[in-house]
């Protein structure tokens, strides 16, 4: 399962690089004014210009899912785990998460706790599975 270990500003870059390979003069103004629009805030192009140079190092939940919604991808994208990986997690505890129906629907932050306690999880049920000596 294959872990992406760029940084969220690698991540957003990439996206920019995608969208317009030759570069853009207005790309992060564009960017810049759908999440104002998305999310209702004063978000001006310097502010998505720190995030893709990654000077800003936490970025606000909404302001991350609007820039995926820009670019057409789940909120998941910017996490380190995929959903498969996620998914296997999941299978792999036995846990069943009531009301979890995509995992894309997590922050990156959510998703990151999410897989620490389910790792937390599985090493409490497996010391509790195994017999004791």
């Amino acid at each position: 399962m294959g872990r992406d270990r760029r940084s969220v500003a690698d991540k957003i870059d990439a996206l920019f690089s995608e969208r317009w390979p030759g570069g853009s003069r207005t790309a992060t103004g564009e960017v810049a004014l759908f999440v104002a629009e998305v999310t209702g805030r004063d978000i001006d192009r310097q502010y998505i210009y720190r995030i893709r140079a990654g000077k800003v190092r936490k970025v606000d939940g909404a302001v991350l899912e609007a820039i995926a919604q820009f670019f057409g991808k789940p909120l998941g994208h910017f996490s380190a785990a995929s959903d498969d990986e996620m998914a296997a997690v999941l299978r792999e505890s036995r846990l069943h998460l009531a009301g979890l129906r995509t995992m894309g629907d997590l922050t990156p932050e959510a998703h990151t706790e999410l897989r620490g306690l389910l790792e937390i999880a599985r090493h409490v049920l497996n010391d509790e599975a195994e017999p004791e000596s």
